[in-house]
């Protein structure tokens, strides 16, 4: 059987170099290179849904909510205070996007309790008067805002199932196009027509036209996840 090289890209030059001098090293010993498969296509799904939800500034707002009481008693004394909750946002991670499931879960569980502050501190509370208090206070005025995250959730629970089965020391990367695959058209499938995507093999899938409007399910039949559509009914 031969053998496989996947390098992890955390750092890419560090990494990269490793994997060079590990092919030289390995050829003068047994006389024939690793295959090599490339980099971590983990860290491009990562990178995938972080590109989905930029426009958004997702990844600004969760850092907020977790900064504007990390390490600040007063602070924390006061929100309890006023609304009972021990519960506090996560801390966001900006470079494994995938594993912030629970960042975004716990910033909808506490929402609510955060625009209480944030409406008591325009009265007599304090002024935090720092950058994430004006994120968390412009956020406010989103009405779409509970909606946003819960679609977030929604997406990044269905990469965390593909992370979780990938994230492995056992041997599944035979595995991994087909697994891929499947990944992007429940993805599609969300808003783009049935047709276009039955039967279709992962080749015709990568090219079919997501900004050509004659592709996509009409708006009110996007598939935006129950959380979101509860939210909006709620609104």
């Amino acid at each position: 059987m031969r053998q496989l090289l996947s390098i992890n890209m955390d750092g890419p030059n560090v990494n990269l170099k490793l994997a060079d001098l590990l092919q030289t090293e390995h050829a003068e010993l047994y006389g024939a290179h690793l295959v090599n498969v490339g980099s971590c296509g983990l860290h491009t799904l990562h990178n995938a849904l972080k590109a989905g939800f930029t426009m958004w500034q997702m990844d600004k707002l969760l850092r907020a909510l977790h900064y504007l009481f990390h390490n600040v008693p007063a602070r924390r004394e006061d929100f309890t205070v006023l609304t009972g909750s021990t519960s506090f946002p996560l801390p966001f991670c900006g470079h494994r996007w995938i594993e912030n499931v629970p960042v975004a879960e716990r910033a909808v569980q506490v929402w609510p309790m955060v625009m209480m502050y944030v409406d008591t501190v325009k009265q007599k509370l304090p002024n935090p008067s720092t950058a994430s208090y004006d994120t968390i206070e412009a956020a406010q005025a989103d009405p779409l805002m509970i909606a946003k995250l819960q679609f977030f959730l929604a997406i990044s629970r269905t990469f965390s199932l593909f992370l979780t089965n990938y994230q492995t020391d056992e041997p599944v990367l035979p595995f991994f196009a087909k697994d891929l695959s499947e990944l992007l058209k429940s993805l599609l499938r969300r808003f783009v027509k049935q047709e276009l995507l039955q039967d279709a093999t992962s080749l015709r899938v990568t090219k079919i036209d997501v900004a050509d409007e004659v592709n996509r399910v009409s708006y009110k039949n996007v598939d935006i996840g129950l959380g979101a559509e509860s939210a909006i009914k709620v609104m």
